[in-house]
């Protein structure tokens, strides 16, 4: 297939539905546009969204048009550059993440990207290692940076500390120093602590709303909770930073600042070089790495999705791009 000029193979879907529907095609080759590159895919991952739009969850922004190649996460090798590329050359080792609801497109064997959202593969990751933090890595560090405005010696707490944003969030966290208290179920406790939490309050065991501690900036990363549950638990300027939109914290900017000082956000990643190679730099100094649980080849895709959506996975799910 590799020679074939027209076409290329992708795990695409047809329909939307279960992990059943996803299966191996051939699709249209892709070609990249001005300020674009064609990257061959050496690995990717499986998100939340990920399945969400594989299951017709999220059609109203996905649309009906099919097939779809679905997959955000991406670590590949740069094949050909488009017109006004410059930064970059064929050859070059890369890593980053598409919008998975609109674009998609990791699950094939070549993508194309705008340079604008990838950065050079960090050198201290292999392929795998880099195709599952992208997204994840991005989420976890602009929301507790840029919606939380994360700083030295604050008191963090992060929700599903153990999950695919938190492990992220709870390594970027203490890299700037701060005290992070993890929430997570108590199976995974100890790898709470592994990731570097300095206290760890089951979610089975505790409830949340009763944990005795105010924090500087709560970060739920799998929007277990939502702003009126938290807001007992900030502290009087506190910030909740959410990844799922829910009506407060939709709300709650529109509320005059007089009115208010605790602060509530959702937000969507975006990726971007310069996130990119603050990750990767993370990466470089040995503060921040992936934990994989499992790793599937592109063939076992659906395999992959039918685990990431029990929610019960530590970390990461790695998928082998080897047509």
């Amino acid at each position: 297939m590799r020679g074939c000029a027209n076409s290329m193979k992708a795990a695409v879907i047809k329909k939307y539905g279960k992990p059943s529907v996803l299966h191996i095609d051939k699709v249209n080759e892709v070609h990249p546009n001005t300020n674009e590159v064609k990257i061959q895919i050496y690995a990717s991952s499986v998100n939340p969204v990920d399945f969400k739009t594989r299951s017709g969850m999220l059609f109203f922004m996905s649309g009906i048009k099919f097939p779809k190649v679905l997959g955000s996460d991406f670590a590949g090798i740069i094949t050909e550059c488009g017109e006004g590329v410059t930064d970059y050359a064929p050859g070059d080792e890369v890593f980053g993440f598409t919008n998975a609801v609109t674009k998609g497109g990791a699950y094939g064997q070549f993508l194309c990207v705008n340079t604008s959202s990838i950065a050079r593969k960090p050198t201290s990751l292999n392929f795998i290692e880099a195709g599952v933090t992208p997204l994840a890595a991005s989420t976890a560090y602009q929301g507790l940076f840029k919606e939380g405005n994360m700083s030295s010696g604050m008191h963090i707490c992060i929700t599903g500390a153990t999950g695919g944003v938190g492990h992220f969030a709870v390594q970027i966290a203490k890299a700037a120093n701060c005290h992070v208290t993890g929430i997570c179920h108590s199976h995974n406790e100890e790898l709470a602590y592994q990731f570097g939490c300095d206290e760890v309050f089951p979610y089975d065991q505790v409830k949340f709303e009763n944990v005795n501690r105010q924090f500087d900036l709560i970060f739920d990363s799998v929007g277990k909770y939502g702003f009126f549950t938290c807001k007992s638990l900030l502290k009087k300027e506190g910030t909740y930073v959410s990844t799922v939109p829910s009506l407060p914290t939709m709300l709650i900017p529109l509320v005059p600042s007089v009115l208010k000082q605790q602060k509530a956000r959702h937000f969507w990643a975006k990726s971007n070089t310069a996130d990119l190679i603050s990750i990767s730099q993370l990466s470089h100094q040995g503060v921040l790495k992936p934990f994989i649980e499992n790793v599937f080849t592109i063939g076992e895709v659906s395999i992959a999705h039918e685990l990431s959506e029990t929610q019960k996975v530590r970390g990461k799910i790695g998928i082998e791009v080897n047509f």
